[in-house]
């Protein structure tokens, strides 16, 4: 959720989608470091407002994985400013400063998008796209795409359960199995998604019957403008300091 007063459960499908690009192009915007914790303190209430911390926490891992890449990386391989000597490895300041920069815009902006985001269905987000004007294949893309991720994620679930309960290898010597199992999902969850896609287009869809827009609500217009006026503040502190 983008905003304490708005509620993401409340919201059409268009509003999130607008008010998580217009926070994620403010949030982008941010090239001070002071800025950084407001960021993060804004990412993490619009978790806890989204009513649904745990299972967005889970999903935060792949984007806290990234940004601890960053924090680690960039200090060692950017700028000119020592910043500390750890024998032959040398942390520079501005390549750490860069490094906290991503890594908390980063957070921000996928917490953001996942507590906005997270409560629609794939159908809802593709209607929404559709009704912004995103051109269909693209919608039509994106939203293969979440349900490949879906199936993907299914399989290996299923997958790891049966290795377990099976009394599967652990440690180094369950790689070859893991890949396996990796490779597999990846084949079973294509051919999934190309029999759901062929079923879709079968019960006519995207046969240029769409269904009426409704138009935006109080609401939405509401949170559309709050979240602008919040990107714009950002923006605007961001340049003061």
């Amino acid at each position: 959720m983008a905003d304490p007063a708005c509620s993401p459960i409340l919201l059409s499908a268009r509003a999130r989608l607008v008010v998580a690009f217009v926070l994620a192009f403010g949030f982008a915007s941010v090239q001070s470091l002071v800025m950084v914790p407001v960021l993060v303190a804004i990412g993490a209430a619009g978790l806890l407002a989204s009513g649904m911390i745990r299972h967005n926490l889970a999903r935060l891992r792949g984007a806290a994985l990234l940004a601890a890449g960053f924090l680690l990386i960039l200090p060692l391989i950017s700028g000119q400013t020592e910043l500390a000597s750890l024998g032959p490895v040398t942390l520079y300041l501005e390549g750490a400063q860069a490094g906290a920069l991503i890594a908390g815009r980063l957070l921000a902006i996928v917490a953001l998008t996942l507590a906005l985001l997270s409560p629609v269905s794939p159908f809802d987000l593709v209607a929404g796209m559709r009704a912004l004007g995103v051109p269909s294949l693209m919608a039509d893309l994106a939203f293969l795409t979440l349900r490949y991720m879906q199936e993907i994620a299914g399989q290996l679930s299923r997958g790891q359960l049966a290795r377990r309960l099976r009394g599967g290898k652990t440690g180094w010597r369950a790689v070859p199995d893991h890949a396996f199992l990796v490779a597999s999902s990846l084949i079973r969850a294509q051919l999934r998604s190309e029999q759901l896609w062929a079923a879709m287009r079968l019960r006519g869809y995207n046969a240029g019957l769409n269904a009426p827009v409704a138009p935006l609500g109080p609401l939405d217009w509401a949170c559309i403008s709050g979240a602008s006026v919040l990107a714009v503040a950002l923006f605007w502190l961001d340049r003061s300091l």
